[in-house]
């Protein structure tokens, strides 16, 4: 229900009174905040920890990821981390390999019980429930929504108090739902197509530049849209990895992002690629051990 509530409410935006170039502006804006909260928190943070961060900038994401209804942490990780282990195989939540449709959002409008089973969570996100915030998010299988429903009170009280200030009041009320209409709905929606087309298209279109025993491809336009998550068969190739970054012009602005961030204190521990941590782990094996003896 939620799906088909989201993008209908979407095709508001098609009413000229709603649009603003301010909304527009958030819209667009809002698609790399809030899209990098699922790409950079629910995908390379919490699935695959390819890098560490204080918890309140981790809570930080998560809300933001909450905010784009793609479901609970525990969840988000538990199906992807399945994906791997059965990417394209009878087990894979999403295979595009089934119809394009499928893989792309055809397998969320069916209730897969494996998926929602406690020996799922068990095997894929036992470190994730492990956090009583997160545990306590799959207590209240609807708190998502509410996260959800509160953003778009901020997007609709906010907009009309400053509104309010320079238009007449009938304005202001456009004006705000507005924001809510580009703000909320369109972006929700781009955002959840853009993270389908990594399960859709990214497993059907594109070139590998890894054997990876599966359909994984890296295809440059998720890539562009969906901050390097199009470079697929880089990522299944060395999933741990924080980059998917394996030629120079495969740019992956989600790594550069968390460089950044790493710059100014926030992140650390950032996963090199295997060959690296391989040249590490010989290194630290050559080296003598350290006597204790008095």
């Amino acid at each position: 229900m939620p799906l088909v509530v989201v993008h209908t409410a979407a095709f508001l935006a098609l009413m000229p009174s709603l649009f603003s170039w301010t909304a527009l502006a958030v819209c667009i804006a809002g698609i790399h905040v809030f899209g990098q909260a699922i790409t950079m928190g629910y995908h390379r943070l919490l699935t695959h920890r390819s890098f560490a961060v204080p918890r309140w900038f981790e809570y930080t994401l998560v809300v933001l990821a909450l905010c784009c209804l793609e479901d609970s942490p525990a969840r988000w990780v538990s199906t992807h981390r399945k994906h791997h282990v059965h990417s394209d195989e009878h087990e894979d939540p999403h295979s595009p390999l089934v119809t394009f449709l499928w893989g792309h959002m055809g397998w969320l409008f069916l209730h897969n019980r494996e998926l929602h089973q406690w020996s799922n969570y068990e095997r894929y996100a036992k470190d994730v429930l492990q956090d009583p915030f997160y545990m306590w998010l799959e207590k209240n299988p609807t708190s998502p929504l509410w996260f959800y429903i509160a953003q778009c009170v901020v997007f609709f009280a906010a907009p009309l108090a400053i509104g309010s200030i320079w238009l007449d009041w009938n304005s202001a009320l456009y004006f705000a739902a507005g924001m809510v209409v580009w703000g909320v709905f369109v972006r929700t929606v781009l955002v959840w197509h853009i993270t389908w087309s990594v399960n859709s298209l990214t497993h059907l279109f594109g070139y590998k530049n890894h054997d990876t025993e599966e359909n994984s491809r890296n295809n440059w336009l998720v890539a562009l849209v969906a901050a390097g998550e199009g470079w697929h068969n880089n990522h299944h190739h060395d999933p741990s990895c924080c980059s998917v970054q394996h030629k120079w012009w495969e740019l992956d602005v989600t790594y550069w992002e968390v460089r950044a961030l790493k710059a100014i204190g926030i992140v650390k521990d950032i996963v090199p690629r295997r060959e690296v941590r391989v040249e590490e782990a010989k290194k630290a094996a050559k080296k003598p051990a350290v006597s204790h003896a008095s």
